[in-house]
């Protein structure tokens, strides 16, 4: 089975250096553009389906490659992108200057814990392996193309590499870059 994952495009909050985690931020001009070098690049690859994240910023990208590629496009809640609380629409500054205890002990929260408000890394890893289950399970033997975001991204890289957490942030997906993945068959 080969499995693509690629990143939403850019938003006016990647730009801004904010945290989006689950607000549902469109892409700007740029993003749209990206979306669609991404569908010209993915052209020439064999794909069975298209699944996307719900949130705004993944579903459109995933739209404008699935127009191009003529795919059917399936939408899901679990590759939605780490709840990250109060930190939500803050540049790293910003919430370090609005949040200095949270962030003195930890700026990004811990495999265990989250940032008030917002999901554990343990939370999102249990979410996107039963997301990559579901799709290993349910398009065996097929070619995939995953639609998410950067944190998802590495969580997916960490499950499929079997990389430690304490070395997961080391992989880095840009927006509207792409990884292609072999998974065997269960």
């Amino acid at each position: 089975m080969k499995l693509t994952i690629a990143r939403h495009g850019e938003t006016d909050y990647n730009a801004e250096g904010r945290y989006q985690g689950r607000m549902d931020i469109p892409l700007n001009q740029k993003g749209l553009e990206q979306a669609e070098q991404l569908a010209l690049k993915l052209e020439g690859m064999s794909f069975d389906v298209i699944i996307t994240s719900t949130q705004v910023r993944a579903s459109k990208t995933a739209e404008i490659i699935a127009s191009r590629l003529k795919l059917p496009l399936i939408t899901s809640d679990l590759l939605v992108e780490i709840s990250l609380g109060l930190y939500e629409g803050l540049t790293r500054a910003e919430a370090a200057e609005r949040y200095p205890e949270i962030w003195a002990q930890n700026p990004m929260g811990t495999w265990n814990e989250s940032v008030p408000g917002g999901e554990s890394v343990r939370d999102v890893d249990e979410r996107v392996s039963l997301a990559l289950n579901q799709i290993r399970n349910d398009w065996a033997g097929k070619s995939v193309l995953v639609i998410c975001h950067g944190f998802v991204a590495r969580i997916v890289n960490r499950v499929l590499m079997n990389i430690p957490f304490e070395e997961m942030g080391d992989f880095v997906l840009g927006n509207c870059e792409y990884l292609e993945y072999t998974l065997k068959e269960e």
